[in-house]
């Protein structure tokens, strides 16, 4: 038992041995507050020794400035009887007598320097007496007095005089103070060390290496307080520390079973559900390998459906310079009929010769505008349908490759109210005339199918610009019934359309999305807004970037 407390259920030695774990102990627990002792310590005698040395510079200080005082007084006390004593001697010029008076005066005086007894009269010194060694300048004091007889001034008292017999004995006084009051220090010292070390040392010690042996992990050994101080509150703390730790350990066992019980579960439950997880994600590799083969199927047949227009486009072109061209030729046969009717009737006349050839050389010009316009149209197209059916990259005239896309679009609008208008600014391009212009169809198509429901006119608006030399951008606008906020943020995704089921595919715009962001190295915005139409901004670099090979 130590201190404020003791330790059922165990002694000091097993609180020892936890303290020698850590580090060499002393008897009685003295090495754990070590530095609380010399701390302690320290600051007591620093508050001691700092109060000591004021009260020795104070001391020191006064006695000096009292030695000057009772030096000033003597000097002034000594000056005037040496005036006084002066006076007849001077008067009657006895030097020998005044000699001597003065040595009887002040050479048992170890403070007086020098007297000296100056002669108006001779303008000299009249008796000079000087100490047995010149002091420090610092402690001499110095002090005139004027000599009078029958009230003139015959001469002169001149007396020096030192503090430093007055400051040896301070000097002395502080040593012996200083000394006492080392003393002092040390023995105060001393007792308070024994009373700190006998009231709160030693049980911080004890009550140290409990908190140890709890730190430790021994909860076994109960802690009880004997003071209701601040050492003993200390004591309660732990001890309450201790009952909670012991508890909340209960259940923490308790918790760490019911625990793994539980994380058994879980894994079991884990196993399930990474079984079906599984079985899902082969079902879902299904589905989507299902889903690249239908959107395949779905690119493949949106091609089709373009070279389905591309043909249509082919066949109203081709139309009518074809049916011009035969029109001609069918007229040049019935003149030819006559011109051999006349000549077998020997009817011919040189007039009517003249007259078949003038017509043959018009309808010959004829024929030969439209042949060459159908010959023209066919290998447009022919170069068109490469473009569409490979993704071959080329240098073309942006105008002209957009003409030949709207050739084919053309005959969609043919039997609606609804029209085409172009505003083209031309541009040398080096990129893929194939894919631009499925871009192109497929917003074009998309404004047919989708602007103008419920309406009976609409105009679909194709512009191009030049940005910055490096640059064009394509617009596609129209004046339909524009796009609802949520219609406009799904625009892009695949499989998204609004009219599902009525021969919507829901690619169009995607694919025209991935081939201007992927292929054409470029850029695709919309916007749209309901009643106010919606206008799609296609930019893109007019040297399209280089293809990485798969």
């Amino acid at each position: 038992m130590l201190g404020f407390f003791h330790i059922k259920r165990g002694d000091e030695s097993m609180i020892n041995s936890s303290l020698d774990a850590h580090g060499p102990q002393r008897q009685g627990g003295w090495l754990l507050p070590v530095s609380v002792r010399w701390i302690t310590l320290l600051a007591v005698l620093i508050g001691l020794a700092a109060t000591a040395a004021l009260t020795f510079t104070l001391e020191h200080i006064f006695s000096e400035e009292r030695a000057r005082q009772d030096l000033a007084r003597d000097l002034a006390r000594t000056t005037r009887v040496l005036t006084l004593t002066m006076q007849g001697q001077l008067w009657d010029y006895a030097r020998d007598e005044a000699e001597a008076t003065v040595k009887a005066l002040v050479a048992d005086d170890p403070r007086v320097v020098s007297v000296t007894v100056f002669d108006a009269a001779a303008q000299r010194p009249f008796v000079e007496y000087a100490g047995a060694e010149e002091p420090e300048p610092a402690s001499v004091l110095g002090q005139s007095g004027e000599i009078e007889a029958n009230g003139e001034i015959i001469g002169r008292v001149s007396v020096r005089m030192t503090s430093a017999p007055y400051l040896a004995e301070a000097r002395a006084t502080v040593q012996r103070s200083m000394l006492t009051t080392a003393a002092m220090l040390l023995l105060g010292g001393v007792l308070i060390m024994g009373f700190l070390q006998r009231r709160l040392l030693r049980p911080m010690a004890a009550l140290t290496g409990a908190a140890r042996t709890l730190s430790e992990g021994n909860f076994k050994l109960e802690i009880h307080p004997l003071r209701d101080d601040e050492v003993g509150r200390v004591a309660v703390a732990l001890e309450n520390m201790r009952v909670a730790l012991l508890r909340a350990f209960d259940e923490l066992h308790a918790k760490n079973d019911e625990l793994t019980a539980h994380a058994a579960l879980l894994e079991q439950r884990v196993a399930e559900r990474t079984e079906a997880l599984s079985r899902a994600n082969v079902e879902l590799l299904g589905a989507m390998e299902a889903l690249k083969s239908t959107q395949s199927g779905l690119i493949e047949a949106e091609k089709l459906a373009s070279l389905g227009r591309l043909v249509a486009g082919v066949a109203h072109e081709l139309n009518t310079p074809l049916g011009n061209a035969l029109t001609v030729v069918t007229t040049l046969d019935d003149l030819l009929t006559g011109l051999e009717g006349r000549v077998a009737g020997n009817t011919l006349r040189r007039s009517d010769l003249q007259a078949h050839v003038e017509a043959a050389r018009e309808g010959q010009d004829i024929l030969v505008r439209n042949v060459t316009r159908a010959a023209d149209l066919v290998r447009g197209f022919k170069q068109l349908a490469i473009d569409q059916t490979t993704d071959m990259r080329r240098r073309f005239s942006l105008v002209e490759v957009i003409n030949e896309i709207l050739i084919t679009v053309r005959p969609s609008f043919n039997h609606s109210p609804f029209r085409i208008e172009t505003e083209l600014m031309d541009a040398s391009m080096d990129s893929f005339p194939g894919p631009f212009g499925q871009v192109l169809t497929n917003l074009v198509l998309n404004a047919l199918a989708h602007a103008f429901a419920g309406r009976e006119e609409g105009c679909v608006t194709i512009s191009t610009s030049v940005l910055d030399g490096e640059r064009v951008c394509l617009v596609c606008r129209d004046d339909g019934v524009g796009m609802a906020p949520e219609v406009l943020q799904r625009i892009f995704e695949p499989f998204f359309t609004t009219r599902f089921g009525q021969g919507g595919s829901g690619l169009g715009l995607h694919i025209a999305r991935n081939i201007v962001v992927g292929l054409l190295g470029g850029t695709i915005e919309v916007r749209s807004a309901p009643g106010q139409g919606a206008e799609f901004r296609v930019t893109i670099p007019r040297v399209a970037p280089l293809r990485v090979a798969a």
